[in-house]
């Protein structure tokens, strides 16, 4: 009888990385298949379609659920997000000094307040308000991963800064433009 192969879900974590502790994270979420549904870019700036305005409320609303989180920079594109979180250290989370203290998130295994925890949570606020404001489903919505990067010092978070807020403005040659990778080469 042949093996049963075992299909395992790839994590995009740095292994043993605490993604609790105090920082700032640089965060991009895609729209399920790359599709241009949070608004349009017309001459350098955003203009947000329902659901567009909906992912932004639930940004901006992100500390209003996370004490320890904060909201930087960030810009809802047409067919994804691009922020900057940061996670500072407050009474109520104390990030330990010893590296066996540590919580690693694990499947299944969330950590209060860890950028995997907040981002599930924003999705699934996107989601909840999409279906009962607009009967959008969920999975109409993201792609089912996401980026992060932490940032490391000043000149990574100044380089995260200046790309998302130059953002908009490089749409035309940015490679997530769909109505970009529909025209033909010669045009």
């Amino acid at each position: 009888m042949p093996e049963e192969k075992k299909f395992h879900r790839r994590s995009i974590r740095l292994r043993g990385v605490d993604y609790s502790e105090p920082g700032a994270y640089f965060i991009t979420i895609c729209a399920a298949r790359h599709r241009d549904i949070f608004g349009k870019i017309e001459n350098d700036r955003v203009a947000l379609s329902p659901l567009g305005e909906i992912v932004r409320a639930c940004w901006v609303e992100i500390p209003d659920h996370f004490a320890s989180a904060s909201v930087q920079e960030f810009v809802v594109m047409p067919n994804h997000v691009h922020g900057i979180v940061g996670l500072t250290v407050g009474a109520r989370y104390i990030v330990p000094l010893d590296p066996k203290a540590r919580t690693p998130e694990k499947f299944q295994k969330p950590v209060k307040g860890s950028i995997p925890t907040i981002i599930r949570t924003f999705r699934g606020a996107v989601a909840r308000r999409a279906r009962r404001e607009l009967g959008v489903s969920g999975n109409e919505i993201w792609q089912r991963n996401y980026f992060e990067r932490v940032l490391r010092d000043g000149k990574e978070y100044a380089d995260a800064s200046r790309y998302i807020l130059e953002n908009r403005r490089r749409w035309e040659w940015d490679r997530e433009n769909l109505e970009r990778r529909m025209k033909p080469f010669d045009e």
